[in-house]
């Protein structure tokens, strides 16, 4: 492999890491949403957790390849300790710390059979699993600072999508916990309010 293609290969693993991930995120909001029926959740947690374990294989390919490319600048050492690259060390510490962050909610999410056994245990994986939210913003935020090519139109383009699909998939996922919540009335009360009319 050359040096360009090292270079393109580590280019082109972070942008489909970021489109990967986005769709693993959004279908994470929107598939702890009560679907109509029970197959089509299994269906978006399948894609879900494909997605996921695609965007950490490719988060590997990116970083792999950036530190073997001899032009990137990023070490093992800057690649891995957060602030330690001579490469915009701010920028690359984000994708550190977004990979760290999506490394631990994978683990998480490979746990969730033994940690979601009781009512608190499935209280603490759901809310543990939440930094999945932010570690996608930081992995985000990486590509702004990081990215060569943040700057070409299709890129920008591609980040609004990414951004705006997160954004709108947790807004159906709070909307939809909203509208499970239970009214301020009870069933009863309701009956009794109807039947005096």
């Amino acid at each position: 492999m050359t040096t360009n293609d090292l270079w393109f290969t580590a280019r082109g693993a972070g942008l489909a890491a970021m489109l990967i991930l986005t769709i693993a995120t959004a279908l994470g909001a929107l598939g702890s949403m009560r679907l109509r029926s029970a197959a089509n959740r299994v269906v978006v947690q399948y894609v879900h957790r494909t997605a996921a374990v695609l965007g950490l294989l490719l988060i590997v390919v990116h970083v792999s390849t950036l530190v073997l490319d001899s032009k990137s600048h990023v070490s093992l050492a800057g690649a891995l300790v957060p602030f330690a690259a001579q490469y915009r060390p701010s920028a690359v510490a984000f994708g550190s710390i977004a990979m760290y962050l999506l490394l631990f909610v994978a683990a998480l999410g490979f746990a969730r059979g033994r940690l979601a056994s009781s009512r608190l245990g499935t209280a603490t994986w759901r809310g543990l699993h939440l930094l999945a939210y932010p570690a996608w913003a930081i992995a985000i935020v990486h590509g702004l600072m990081a990215g060569t090519d943040r700057t070409q139109k299709w890129v920008v383009l591609l980040t609004i999508g990414c951004i705006a699909t997160v954004l709108l998939a947790a807004f159906c996922r709070v909307a939809g916990l909203a509208a499970d919540e239970p009214s301020a009335t009870p069933p009863s009360s309701k009956r009794l309010t109807g039947a005096s009319r």
